[in-house]
């Protein structure tokens, strides 16, 4: 038996309509939903998949009459633009590497211009890289070449937690801001102290110095902090701190509006 072109036409919508149930399950699933939107979205997102898929089914079993070429071509360049924004083609607005932050400035320059961060960070003999908490879970899901190893230097609020308390860790975050303050989530990571070291307190502002280790297995999960109602706290990485600094708090700098995807990193 064979598909005519106008038949396979006329059940394009269902099979677009699928396409996208699946796409949009597998980024709040598996994807890189924060990138796009808040992950405390992700229970709508599932459940507008689902729905889109009920009526794919529907479109695939009743097709359309009058096929249209238009659309077909819009499913094509949606479908395209869903591949480069996801890396599945070798296009170089699709490499990671890419900051979407390194754009001219439209406005003039503030009356105060903020100090860049420095390169890099001596402690005790030993260098760290700044790096703000989007930008070190970005490497800890990604893990990209040479960059797991890496120390370097994270601030944020303390959030202590009684069970936490116990292995002496605690969580070092801060507020990341997509569009606006009701589209933000806390990130962060569960960081832990050399053995005997005094917990900091809590809702401190901090800065830990250490490196990125894999969480143990009977660990690794999403974590929400009590008090908190939603959190991307890193579920499978541990930041491991060599020692904890308080520092002053800069209220332009507390929560973080840009994430670079190399150094220099926006600490």
């Amino acid at each position: 038996m064979t598909i005519r072109p106008r038949a396979l036409l006329a059940r394009l919508d269902g099979l677009a309509w699928l396409a996208m149930a699946v796409f949009m399950a597998y980024l709040a699933l598996a994807g890189d939903y924060w990138q796009y939107l808040n992950p405390k979205f992700k229970p709508l997102t599932l459940s507008a998949a689902v729905v889109l898929a009920a009526l794919a089914v529907w479109a695939l079993l009743r097709p359309v009459a009058k096929p249209s070429f238009s659309r077909a071509l819009a499913y094509l360049a949606l479908a395209a633009m869903v591949a480069i924004s996801q890396n599945w083609l070798p296009f170089p607005a699709a490499s990671p590497e890419v900051d979407a932050f390194a754009l001219p400035p439209t406005l003039p320059a503030p009356p105060k211009t903020p100090t860049p961060p420095p390169l890099h960070m001596t402690v005790d003999g030993k260098e760290y890289i700044p790096i703000n908490t989007v930008e070190l879970l970005d490497i800890a899901h990604n893990k990209p070449e040479g960059r797991w190893t890496l120390p370097y230097a994270v601030r944020g609020f303390v959030k202590r937690d009684p069970a936490l308390d116990a292995k002496g860790e605690f969580v070092l975050w801060r507020l990341a801001i997509w569009c606006c303050f009701a589209d933000s989530t806390a990130t962060g990571f569960k960081v832990k102290l050399p053995p005997g070291t005094p917990l900091p307190p809590d809702k401190s502002w901090q800065v830990a110095y250490g490196h990125l280790a894999a969480m143990p297995d009977d660990q690794r999960g999403a974590y929400v902090p009590p008090g908190m109602s939603f959190t991307s706290i890193s579920p499978d990485a541990l930041f491991v701190a060599d020692r904890v600094a308080p520092a002053a708090i800069v209220p332009e700098e507390v929560c973080v509006f840009e994430w670079h995807p190399k150094e220099p990193y926006n600490f």
